[in-house]
């Protein structure tokens, strides 16, 4: 079984590359948004309350971090999808302050699993402002 030590360089990289562009807050809002449909640029600014130009500056960190596609053109809009694989090698979940808040005894329950697994206590459950769970597969 592989773990994260024996990943080569390169996908540790990319795996902490892909992470970084993940976790700002609003890169980590349009992946959010996109996990329903694909949407168009100007559904991604009202959703987002985004500007134009800073969300087209994450969504090309997305697209170049190989995290969504571009999917098609209409007249004058990009359409943008989550990029889904059916064999990824690893996976990412990121928990922000908000997610917490939106099912505060879920994420309790879930730093009670953490606790156990990990043989301590979580210092300053009420500190947490993100949390990163990374899964890597088998080959």
């Amino acid at each position: 079984m592989k773990n994260s030590n024996k990943l080569n360089k390169g996908a540790r990289i990319y795996l902490k590359s892909t992470v970084k562009a993940a976790s700002h807050p609003v890169r980590n809002k349009i992946l959010k948004v996109l996990k329903g449909r694909a949407m168009s640029t100007p559904d991604l600014e009202e959703a987002l309350n985004e500007s134009r130009y800073n969300l087209y500056h994450h969504l090309d960190v997305l697209v170049n971090s190989n995290l969504i596609t571009e999917k098609k053109h209409s007249s004058k809009a990009k359409h943008y999808e989550l990029k889904t694989e059916d064999k990824p090698g690893a996976s990412v979940f990121i928990f922000t302050e908000d997610d917490f808040k939106k099912d505060y005894p879920t994420w309790n329950s879930l730093l009670n699993v953490l606790e156990i697994l990990q043989g301590e206590k979580i210092p300053i459950r009420g500190k947490i402002v993100q949390a990163e769970i990374h899964l890597i597969f088998e080959e």
